[in-house]
């Protein structure tokens, strides 16, 4: 957090001195703080006193403050501490140097370019934020704080999902926050009915401000009507993000984002190599328009590209290590399979590799783990990215760096596994733990298995696994939530023995469609058992109705003789 300090007498909450408070809003109050254990700058949001009388409230801070402390991103603020003290509840988060975005849309100063550039981080840090279903609810530029770099990183997140009432109307506090302006439609009805695309508008009126410099009111102009130097493509931007209807928005920031980078001209972007060879479209990396780096080290990178004659998004690794990763990408170009992620080409000479990939808009399973995992919905995952791996298998492919960094998503959501054969990330003098190196430290099948274990553990536990002394794993945390068969499979991905692992992608798949084989039968079974079925009872009619019918027989025909003159 940051803005001007206005000095006040110093105050220690928890194990902070607060030395100084910055602002104050309806829901809390921000305090610049010195942590003197780490001798650092902090900031302290402390949520109203009215607001921890509520026991929903309180509730809530508990469940959502562990969520929001495992939002990891470069464009969030991050919250590095929580707690309680004297009745106050509080955020630590890390202090931000520099100033707003409000203070960025008001300067004639700081270019276009710039201040979208801007706006592409914060679309980045909620399309993170939403992957890990923490919706902001409180989106505008007093919110979005850039540092002294020119970074801009969204701050409050959360806040006013604690704060706010998601079983009644919006309260007053709400309106205090002081955001009408940017809430959605539907959010100035009522907090129930919101979703990501809630963010999304709000983001829509920064870009308004932006290029208009007043907010969208009432029956408001396209941009370009304002000033007609504007491309018309921002009033399509502008356009679908205030849509009234939340359907007719942006469903996701990574489609803002990308709209946004396609406006802005860029360089173009080329890579020299010695032998590229693409499938289906020569000189490819010719015909490439820069748009955005995703991620970049001293060995690697990856960058987003728009090809100038599909007009597709693409994305380009390259690294510094030699050849690795760039066989297995020859052999997976021309073997596909729903997930693997799509490769379209690789080259590169002896230092350098460069492989083309399909763009996944989903992002990675590693932006979406703030959050544990229902195990039904882990399995799932998990399954369709063992089905890809055993493809990668049998053609004796072994992956070497399974990670949930490499677990990508397409807009569909459907998870494909990348990076095979890419170098592992971890350096040999680092003192990071590689939790996804098998024990037995061999590159091998079982060895990709224990990776996808590890990985299914996470999602499902929130922790790294351990062991027992005896080398059993250590499922006691949630071995009354999971059926014994699917506790049975998770060991069987994770023993540290490998004759007692998983010895292919083909076995586990056996073990999960036996396991979902059997639940189709027991639900079955059950309607079966829960249908009413129709009974016919069969009487044995009793043998004095059927005398008293012959007799009645005889009486009638006796009658009918008689009329009829035959007995005269």
């Amino acid at each position: 957090m940051t803005s001007s300090v206005k000095e006040k007498k110093v105050v220690k909450i928890g194990d902070y001195t607060l030395t100084g408070k910055i602002g104050q809003g309806g829901v809390a109050e921000i305090y610049k703080a010195r942590q003197e254990s780490l001798e650092r700058d902090v900031a302290i949001k402390i949520l109203s006193l009215n607001l921890t009388d509520d026991p929903d409230i309180v509730r809530r801070f508990e469940r959502e403050s562990k969520v929001i402390a495992k939002l990891n991103h470069p464009n969030i603020v991050h919250v590095i501490d929580k707690g309680s003290a004297s009745g106050r509840y509080y955020f630590v988060m890390e202090y931000i140097k520099g100033t707003s975005l409000r203070e960025v849309i008001d300067s004639d100063k700081i270019a276009l370019a710039t201040k979208m550039e801007m706006i592409v981080q914060v679309c980045k840090a909620l399309d993170y934020a939403h992957n890990n279903g923490v919706i902001h609810r409180d989106i505008k530029p007093g919110n979005v704080l850039i540092d002294k770099q020119g970074n801009a990183l969204v701050a409050d997140f959360g806040i006013a999902q604690i704060v706010g009432t998601p079983d009644t109307e919006m309260t007053a506090s709400d309106m205090i926050m002081g955001t009408l302006s940017y809430m959605s439609p539907e959010q100035k009805i009522s907090s129930t009915n919101i979703d990501q695309t809630t963010d999304l508008y709000a983001v829509g009126v920064m870009l308004y401000e932006i290029l208009v410099g007043k907010k969208p009111l009432g029956k408001f102009l396209m941009p370009s009507e304002i000033n007609p130097s504007l491309s018309a493509e921002y009033d399509q931007i502008i356009s679908k993000c205030l849509a009234q209807d939340a359907k007719d928005r942006y469903q996701r920031a990574v489609e803002l984002k990308d709209a946004i980078l396609e406006i802005i001209h860029r360089p173009d972007f080329s890579v020299k190599t010695d032998d590229v060879t693409m499938h289906g479209a020569d000189s490819f990396l010719g015909k490439c328009r820069y748009l955005d780096t995703i991620k970049e080290n001293r060995y690697s990178s990856t960058i987003l590209v728009e090809n100038r004659v599909n007009k597709q998004l693409y994305i380009i690794k390259k690294h510094s290590r030699g050849e690795h990763g760039r066989k297995e990408a020859k052999i997976l170009n021309s073997m596909k399979h729903e997930n693997i992620i799509d490769i379209f080409g690789s080259g590169g000479d002896k230092k350098n590799t460069v492989i083309i990939i399909e763009y996944a808009k989903g992002g990675s399973l590693a932006d979406r783990m703030a959050r544990k995992y229902s195990w039904e919905d882990a399995f799932n995952i998990i399954m369709a990215v063992t089905s890809g791996l055993e493809h990668a298998h049998k053609h004796n492919i072994v992956h070497t760096n399974i990670r949930p960094s490499n677990i990508l998503f397409d807009e569909e959501d459907v998870p494909k596994l990348s990076d095979f054969g890419m170098p592992v990330h971890y350096q040999q003098n680092s003192k990071t733990k590689n939790w996804y190196k098998p024990p037995e430290h061999k590159v091998s099948k079982q060895g990709d298995v224990y990776a996808l274990g590890v990985i299914l553990h996470q999602m499902i536990t929130g922790r790294n696994p351990s062991y027992n002394s005896a080398g059993a794993l250590m499922l006691d945390d949630i071995k009354r939530d999971l059926p014994e068969s699917i506790l049975n499979i998770i060991s069987k991905f994770l023993a540290i023995r490998v004759s007692r692992r998983y010895t292919s992608c083909e076995e586990i798949l056996t073990d999960w469609d036996a396991y979902n084989i059997r639940q189709a039968e027991l639900r079955s079974l059950k309607n079966k058992k829960a249908k009413p079925q129709t009974v016919i009872i069969e009487k044995k009619t009793p043998i004095w109705v059927y005398f008293s019918v012959a007799i009645g027989a005889v009486i009638v025909a006796l009658t009918i003789l008689y009329i009829s003159g035959f007995l005269k």
